[in-house]
């Protein structure tokens, strides 16, 4: 991570605090491995690799025993985590993913309208299927993803394209570890449909909606629940593999994402997906 990332940065454990880098191995302006420390609480996040652990604590640490919704949910996103870690290696063989990015992609971009003074947020990136055009479009980058693999997978990569202003994160984007109203532009593709409970659905788009600017664009790309759907397949399950997908209507994510934003339009024309694009209007005052 880079010396960059840190104003960015809060506690994603609540106390909502700096972070400041407290250890670590420096080599030019990146740091590769040390720890960062929260102001406040004084939690250790590790950066591994140059990349930034900042999980909030159910996830990052083994639940204590007791009956607790919240701790459900966090089991679940555990077991996804090491779902996505033990699978990595198969996302970039998706030809059929790979397929659909030369649509989605370009849609997305289109979308977006990303120019080069934009600092732009990532909402789960995977092993970077589509990080290589966003980073190219932008000044400024931060992905996330909670699964660590898919993180040290992503950020080969981008190392060997030569890419340099981009900063990878492990983080929960229930829980972001990122301050209000720092992202000109937030993206999230393919992601929404995986997070398990209708609460946790809406804490994602709530966080998401928070660390954008005012007056800034969201485009997401969410599992439509199509009518060749309905006929063939299941609204609500899970992939092979342990991973976890709900298919919305278009009625379903104009809710959801209307919570928060103000939704300009979502395209159905990808069939299996829809993407919607939201702005971000008025004041928060959240820190």
């Amino acid at each position: 991570m880079t010396q960059t990332l840190l104003p960015f940065l809060k506690c994603p454990d609540g106390c909502d605090s700096c972070i400041e880098v407290s250890d670590g191995k420096w080599i030019d302006s990146e740091l590769i491995e040390g720890a960062l420390r929260c102001t406040g609480c004084g939690r250790t996040f590790a950066v591994t690799e140059g990349i930034a652990r900042m999980l909030p604590k159910e996830l990052a640490e083994q639940p204590v025993e007791r009956e607790d919704a919240n701790l459900e949910e966090a089991e679940r996103k555990r077991s996804e985590m090491q779902a996505r870690d033990e699978q990595v290696e198969d996302y970039d063989r998706m030809w059929h993913l790979n397929l659909f990015g030369l649509v989605e992609i370009p849609a997305m971009l289109a979308n977006l309208s990303l120019s080069p003074p934009h600092i732009l947020l990532e909402g789960g990136c995977g092993t970077g299927r589509m990080t290589p055009e966003f980073a190219s479009r932008c000044s400024q980058l931060v992905s996330v993803d909670f699964s660590w693999e898919s993180l040290r997978v992503c950020r080969r990569k981008m190392l060997r394209a030569g890419i340099q202003n981009l900063n990878l994160i492990q983080a929960d984007l229930c829980r972001l570890p990122l301050r209000a109203e720092t992202f000109d532009r937030v993206v999230s593709g393919q992601v929404l449909e995986h997070i398990p409970t209708p609460a946790a659905r809406e804490s994602a788009v709530s966080e998401l909606s928070r660390v954008l600017k005012n007056g800034g664009n969201l485009v997401l790309s969410a599992y439509q629940y199509s009518l060749l759907m309905q006929l063939f397949g299941q609204k609500e399950g899970e992939h092979d593999g342990g991973i976890y997908f709900f298919r919305f209507t278009r009625d379903e994510l104009r809710e959801l994402l209307s919570r928060h934003l103000r939704v300009e339009g979502i395209t159905g024309a990808l069939v299996y997906h829809f993407i919607a694009r939201c702005r971000k209007e008025g004041l928060t005052g959240k820190a």
